[in-house]
């Protein structure tokens, strides 16, 4: 008969390994290099904010207000808006908007369901210049983060691409899915951004992402993220990719579990859609290719199956062992997971599930995508 203490002291090592990668970025966050304060150029250069949008009525006259108030010169930008094919009135409204504000702006729309991707790279083909803000029609920029990220950008010529850092927008009403997200928001930007400091990340956010054109002429649409596979580009031509902290952009989290899990999971997905098209990369010879993204295969794709099977053995061990102890630190385990609403455990844990389902959905097509403002109804 097999050991229940044998199982215990497996599931812990498959456990202990899965979170290997965790444990190296907790070092580097803790002791390692800092990133530096970006500062605010006052001659900023003339950039193209492009925002692909599918029935976005509801928030997009907000959207743009939002842009419009953000501190970026307003004669030193124009706004393409792709339409991928809404049923309402979300290019009418937005055509109304930018006409009040007198801004330059040009609306696109899609004759098929296209997606991010590619309708970024349409966009592209009519941007006016060199450098390229791409964004969602359902985030908010904090007034001076469109500036960081552009500033950033520019203040050295390796940097091919720069992403803001993106948190949960409460708006005053706190609960348990808002509460976990700004708990993994908090860790999951300052992995990012030392990452950024020794080289590159892909972990983008694709809600404020700005590029330098010559960098990234292109968006690779067959699979993966648009905002990874943007910094994979940048990594792949030369360019380092980093990540801006001080750029702060808002996100409307849905208020229950059921619209969050389809968020996610839509994301993770992709984000390892993108992890598994480039192992190319890992010949380079730089800090990204040596460290960062073995870690990030790891992590996305061993950690979630390692972790739960680790898991699953601790606790069927301890059954054999010890029934009702079994059975009270399961109990125990849940009764912690909900109260202790906001801690760290919680939200590690509950990004684990979306990463394994996302492993379980890589190779759909997940290119067209819903509203998620239409989801957080």
């Amino acid at each position: 008969m097999v050991s229940g203490y044998a199982v215990m002291i497996v599931g812990f090592v498959f456990a202990g390994v899965a979170l290997i990668p965790y444990a190296v970025f907790l070092a580097g966050i803790m002791f390692g290099k800092k990133s530096q304060t970006t500062v605010l150029r006052e001659d900023l250069p003339p950039i193209c904010i492009i925002m692909a949008a599918n029935n976005e009525a509801d928030v997009i006259a907000e959207r743009l207000n939002n842009i419009l108030a953000s501190s970026y010169p307003p004669d030193r930008y124009e706004i393409l808006v792709v339409d991928d094919c809404s049923s309402d009135a979300t290019a009418a409204i937005a055509r109304g908007v930018l006409d009040r504000a007198g801004v330059q702006y040009t609306i696109l729309a899609n004759e098929n369901r296209s997606g991010t991707n590619r309708s970024y790279n349409r966009a592209m083909r009519s941007a006016a210049h060199e450098i390229i803000v791409t964004t969602d029609a359902n985030k908010f920029f904090a007034p001076d983060a469109l500036s960081l990220v552009v500033s950033r950008l520019v203040s050295n010529d390796e940097i091919g691409a720069v992403c803001g850092d993106q948190r949960p927008l409460c708006g005053g009403q706190e609960n348990r899915v808002r509460g976990m997200e700004a708990e993994y928001r908090n860790i999951y930007g300052r992995m990012c951004d030392w990452e950024s400091v020794i080289d590159s990340t892909y972990n983008f956010n694709g809600p404020l992402v700005a590029f330098r054109r010559s960098a990234i002429p292109y968006i690779e649409e067959r699979c993966g993220a648009d905002d990874a596979n943007t910094a994979f580009a940048a990594i792949r031509n030369g360019y380092r990719a980093v990540y801006e902290t001080g750029a702060v952009v808002y996100e409307r989290v849905p208020e229950t579990f059921k619209f969050q899990y389809r968020q996610k999971i839509r994301r993770a997905t992709r984000l390892i859609e993108s992890t598994l098209a480039n192992f190319d990369l890992l010949r380079e010879k730089r800090p990204f290719s040596r460290y960062f993204y073995p870690l990030r295969i790891f992590m996305y794709l061993a950690t979630p199956v390692l972790f739960f099977t680790g898991v699953f053995l601790l606790f069927f061990g301890l059954f054999l062992e010890h029934p009702v102890f079994g059975a009270i630190a399961c109990v125990m385990v849940a009764v912690s997971l909900a109260l202790f609403r906001k801690n760290l455990l919680s939200a590690f844990i509950l990004n684990q599930v979306y990463l394994l389902v996302g492993l379980l959905h890589v190779g759909r097509d997940m290119r067209v995508w819903e509203s998620t403002s239409i989801l957080g109804k």
